[in-house]
């Protein structure tokens, strides 16, 4: 017998799974979902892969990534390793495709952000705003990029618009 938390949805159950390789046998399950899960993870395992991806965009290192559906459990590693070397060079939309048939399982992995879009317009002023040497929420950029602190204010970090 295995136990798995089905999740499906919020409830969250606690299956008890007995698999005799022909037919499975499921408690616990507050609806048919539990049921669909349980035989899905006990067979056929598989999962939505959400993870980020390198940009070239500056400001903005990384854009957040899933797939459109969900792949063998087997296969996230193959998936990882073929995301690990994308380097998004150009504005996205959130939905935008970021890689086709991802692990050869004929799922599209999407962006699920627009904030390379958004960037463009942040980054100017992101640059206009940390100058070196000009103040920044009363914060100075020194040139060997260290901050000094301007007045009483005490922050840990700088918020840009």
């Amino acid at each position: 017998m295995k136990q798995l938390y089905c999740i499906s949805c919020p409830t969250g159950c606690l299956l008890s799974i007995i698999d005799s390789g022909v037919d499975c046998h499921v408690k616990g399950n507050a609806c048919d979902m539990g049921l669909s899960f349980a035989k899905t993870e006990m067979r056929k395992p598989t999962r939505t892969l959400t993870t980020t991806v390198r940009t070239s965009i500056p400001g903005v290192p990384v854009l957040p990534v899933r797939t459109d559906g969900e792949i063998p459990k087997v296969k996230i590693d193959e998936a990882m390793r073929e995301l690990n070397k994308i380097v998004v060079d150009r504005e996205l939309d959130c939905g935008d495709t970021v890689l086709e048939n991802v692990a050869g399982c004929g799922v599209r992995v999407i962006a699920t952000s627009d904030a390379l879009r958004q960037s463009n317009s942040k980054f100017d002023i992101q640059n206009q705003q940390l100058q070196i040497g000009e103040p920044v929420g009363g914060i100075q950029r020194n040139q060997d990029n260290t901050a000094n602190k301007s007045g009483s204010e005490e922050r840990s970090h700088v918020k840009t618009i």
